[in-house]
């Protein structure tokens, strides 16, 4: 790897990285941008490959030919273990089930989300502020989208612990395939095979519902390909928005003066809002499989290799945004790879948009001071997502009123 510093090992996997990862990928991108890296456990590939130039991951992106997610989308991961989801899946078949996702999570139902969402963070924080001290993550940011989850699917509340354990086994370790993980599957599958079947004799108009009135031309769904998309929207709607919500919450600590322009004009939401999602990048990566040779950055990777896309490298990248590594709320760009791009564009970027300016916004409106514990933050995780799972917090003066009704 010409011109990387002697000694250099970049492992998404190992802890020493999780806190700040954003000078390797520099490193990546300056003198390595195909980074071949051997894996740990060697379950399935024995090495993979990193792409950290943001070219170089936005044309991976929009090249499903070469570079697919037929073999998965976690690193090392036998895919044929995970239940069947649109993210392990390459055209035709992504396609057709994406189309009938696409037109049940409209904008009109996503939009009918916020007054719940809203009103989910302000019960939730009350007692928090009251009391002046919480471990945010556990009380606060993992809640919001597994509650907004119950609210789009229709899903009782009393499982709520079920379903954060759940997401926990499945996605919390660099072991996507676990003992753990796979018994996690299991029951999932069960429960939502069951819910599936009382969905069809009782249809309402929750999203299950609605997909089970949405069938590809031809051909009904199985139970099974609805349970996919139920343990994905589980999965990805959980994970994904709940570690934005904290590092958001770390990062509007560390940059005050940019919070206190959020504090005294709320108005900035809508453009600060892409800001934060490009500066945190909650997925850092997802894999693809080559279907060919590739060269990329002077390196030729063989076909059936597997390559980590690094999405937060992508978004950290000076040559598209100059001194990345600072919030800027009044920085002006056209995109950013935190949802993706091309044909795996996440579909749930409305919602995850909507939970995380919510939830920021809602704090601020009743702790504009706050702090947070900088040693007491535990991360548990890099690569797919940066995992929180505590991060101690002080409300600090609390304001007159709370926010928006």
């Amino acid at each position: 790897m010409s011109g990387l510093p002697d000694g250099f090992d970049f492992d998404p996997f190992d802890a020493r990285f999780f806190e700040d990862p954003y000078p390797f990928y520099k490193q990546m991108r300056d003198h390595a941008p195909a980074y071949r890296h051997a894996t740990r456990e060697a379950r399935v590939w024995p090495h993979f490959w990193m792409l950290s130039r943001a070219k170089d991951v936005d044309a991976a992106l929009l090249d499903w030919r070469t570079f697919s997610s037929a073999k998965g989308t976690l690193i090392d991961t036998d895919s044929s273990l995970i239940p069947p989801n649109m993210f392990n899946m390459d055209p035709p078949r992504h396609d057709e089930l994406r189309a009938i996702l696409a037109r049940v999570l409209t904008p009109a139902r996503v939009a009918r989300l916020e007054s719940h969402i809203r009103s989910s963070a302000k019960s939730l924080l009350a007692p928090l502020a009251e009391r002046g001290t919480c471990d945010a993550s556990p009380e606060y940011t993992h809640q919001i989208p597994m509650l907004t989850m119950c609210e789009l699917l229709d899903l009782p509340l009393a499982d709520r612990d079920q379903f954060l354990k759940w997401n926990f086994a499945t996605l919390g370790s660099d072991d996507f395939t676990s003992p753990a993980a796979l018994e996690a599957y299991a029951e999932m599958g069960r429960y939502w095979t069951s819910l599936v079947a009382e969905r069809r004799a009782h249809r309402s108009d929750d999203l299950i519902s609605q997909i089970l009135h949405n069938q590809t031309e031809g051909k009904e769904l199985t139970d099974e390909e609805i349970g996919g998309f139920c343990s994905l929207l589980h999965d990805a709607s959980q994970n994904t928005t709940m570690n934005m919500i904290a590092n958001g919450i770390i990062a509007l600590a560390r940059f005050p003066e940019e919070r206190r322009k959020l504090v005294r004009e709320p108005g900035r939401w809508p453009v600060a809002i892409e800001e934060l999602l490009r500066f945190v990048s909650p997925v850092q990566g997802l894999a693809r499989a080559t279907t060919r040779d590739v060269e990329i950055g002077g390196v030729t990777i063989p076909g059936g290799d597997q390559i980590l896309l690094l999405y937060g490298s992508a978004n950290h990248d000076e040559t598209v945004f100059p001194n990345p590594d600072v919030l800027d709320l009044e920085r002006s760009f056209k995109n950013h790879w935190t949802f993706g791009h091309g044909i795996h564009f996440c579909l749930g970027n409305a919602v995850a948009r909507l939970e995380t300016r919510i939830a920021l916004e809602t704090l601020l409106a009743i702790a504009p001071d706050y702090e947070i514990d900088e040693k007491g933050i535990v991360r548990n995780q890099l690569v797919p997502t940066r995992g929180v799972p505590h991060l101690p917090l002080r409300f600090g003066r609390l304001a007159v009123g709370d926010g928006k009704g």
